[in-house]
């Protein structure tokens, strides 16, 4: 017999499959209906996808709980009920499936209730987006794009008037709207908002832009450069171009947006691998700099030959160390303002107090990030970044992007070249003055339905014993984060975020991903050093003894949030 739970689920799949526009989502549920599959259908029932970090994002498919056709309407419409009439959208979209359908339901939407689209007429990075919003002085902006995740997600990133990602309280009212709005209907008639088509115009200016803000360039570097299969090519070739940077050399198989990511199951150029191929086209190419962006552009990754001749990913913490440096190298005033997230290395933050500036720190992510920066309008933000290859160097746009940094970074480069320094050159002589910081993020993935159901992950290990040790190294403390942020007199938001401290001096934390189903590990290790030789027996011990805390970790996190 049929109880009432599966009478109430069944209605409500009847009903999307009644509004749902998309043919090949509405056969997906019908056939999960057909046949029973009740599993299938309350995994994407029991919740909808809601607003993380700027925005929303997931796997695409059917139902609530998948990003489709049905739900990217439910947002536009709540976005809608938000901005009401004759207010203005900025809409851009990236190369993934299903992407470009997804930004004009969003303008179909948004007419439908009165408010204008101007929607780009190809592909573009998402700095480009946020770089828009202010020319053209709008409401708001969406990038239709799912970022690094992998090849079966979508969602979209949503900028507030200033060109900066949504943040509270205006996401959590734009959620409320989305909650409350009722499933619009299969064909949607445009209203009185108009939908305008952006042409070349507005990109070509974003790059020059970006690339007035370094100094005529000499050339003098070859560049190994992938977008990993994503949209950032035509961008990073004409910026570049009008810089002076002449020997750039791509990767051919990674060059073209491909929604498939062939050569890379996670296009996220932290994932171990991402960079083989280009790190290869480096190597034989005799490259000065190996360069990758992530597939919507706003992430920078940097490879560099060490003097064995191998090639090595950069960590985010040392791009952040060398462009801090460097940005406080090219600007001057007694006004300016460096911002890095708490999960960052605190190298930067010693940088700016030698260097006489103001250091901030914020949160996770460029939601908060650049209001921090911009909060004291006396102030100059030169940089902000965190950890995870995300870094501001330009108020053109008020978000992270990978290209103004890659520009900013082969600026430095080349300078460095000129006195016959490697980049590795300045980030041990930055060692040597301020001390070794080791640093390295690990994202453990777990199942989608734990990280679904465990909305606050952190409250949930807090509740278990506390591993004695981790890769052989005693566990010395094992508390939220907001304990230590309080203790550092750091105003901060309740951050949802543990801090292991390992013998040692590792510092680990600890927080859910606001975007993936994926535990976000930070460790970090600071250790006076005197001379290069110390450097590398420092930095070899250290990356051993992460290597075993990784394991340990990975196994007391699968442990804990097992179902």
């Amino acid at each position: 017999m049929e109880s009432n739970n599966d009478k109430d689920l069944n209605s409500r799949v009847e009903e999307w499959i009644q509004h749902d526009p998309d043919s090949k989502t509405r056969t997906e549920l019908a056939e999960l209906l057909n046949t029973g599959d009740r599993k299938g259908l309350e995994d994407r029932f029991f919740q909808r996808l809601t607003f993380g970090t700027a925005g929303i994002r997931g796997a695409q498919g059917s139902g609530p709980n998948r990003i489709n056709r049905l739900t990217v309407r439910r947002v536009a419409g709540g976005i809608a009920e938000y901005l009401k009439a004759g207010t203005t959208v900025i809409i851009g979209y990236d190369a993934r499936k299903n992407s470009q359908t997804y930004a004009e339901d969003f303008a179909t939407l948004f007419s439908h209730f009165g408010i204008n689209s101007l929607i780009f007429a190809k592909v573009v990075p998402t700095p480009v987006v946020s770089f828009a919003v202010r020319k053209k002085s709008a409401d708001l902006g969406i990038m239709v794009t799912a970022s690094h995740n992998p090849a079966t997600d979508n969602g979209c990133k949503v900028f507030l008037s200033d060109g900066a990602q949504l943040r509270s309280p205006v996401d959590e009212v734009i959620d409320a709207h989305i909650r409350n709005f009722k499933l619009p209907p299969r064909d949607i008639a445009k209203g009185k908002g108009g939908i305008e088509e952006i042409g070349d115009e507005l990109w070509s200016e974003y790059c020059s832009a970006i690339a007035n803000t370094v100094p005529k360039l000499t050339g003098s570097l070859t560049i190994a450069y992938t977008p990993l299969h994503g949209v950032s090519w035509a961008t990073i070739e004409r910026v570049f171009d009008l810089a002076g940077i002449g020997n750039l050399v791509a990767v051919p198989s990674q060059i073209l947006p491909d929604p498939e990511f062939p050569t890379t199951p996670f296009p996220n150029p932290e994932e171990k691998g991402s960079l083989d191929q280009l790190f290869e086209v480096a190597r034989n190419n005799n490259a000065d700099l190996a360069i990758a962006n992530d597939p919507d552009g706003d992430r920078l990754a940097v490879g560099v030959q060490t003097k064995s001749g191998e090639w090595r990913a950069l960590s985010g913490d040392e791009i952040g160390a060398l462009l801090c440096n460097r940005m406080l190298e090219v600007t001057t005033g007694q006004n300016r303002k460096v911002v890095s997230s708490v999960v960052s290395s605190s190298l930067v933050g010693k940088i700016a107090v030698e260097a006489a500036v103001e250091h901030a720190q914020t949160l996770t992510g460029f939601k908060w990030i650049i209001p921090e920066a911009y909060r004291d309008s006396t102030k100059n933000p030169i940089f902000s970044y965190e950890e995870a290859l995300g870094y501001s160097v330009t108020d053109l746009v008020r978000d992270k992007d990978g290209i103004s940094a890659a520009l900013r970074f082969i600026e430095m480069a080349e300078d460095l070249k000129k006195r016959d320094l490697t980049v590795l050159d300045k980030i041990n002589e930055i060692y040597l003055n301020h001390g070794l910081h080791v640093s390295r993020s690990e994202g453990i993935r777990i199942a989608h339905q734990v990280a679904s159901h465990h909305v606050d992950l952190i409250s949930e290990l807090l509740n278990r014993k506390p591993p004695d040790d981790l890769g052989g190294l005693r566990t010395l403390e094992f508390v939220d984060y907001d304990t230590v942020a309080a203790d550092a007199e750091l105003e901060l938001p309740p951050s949802n975020m543990i801090c292991l401290m390992l013998e040692g001096d590792i510092r680990i934390l600890i927080r859910p991903s606001g975007t993936e189903p994926v535990v976000k590990t930070y460790l970090e290790r600071v250790v006076s050093v005197n001379d290069e030789g110390n450097l590398e027996r420092e930095r070899t011990w250290t990356q051993r003894a992460f290597d075993d805390v990784v394991d340990d970790l990975r196994v007391f996190l699968h442990l804990s949030l097992r179902e």
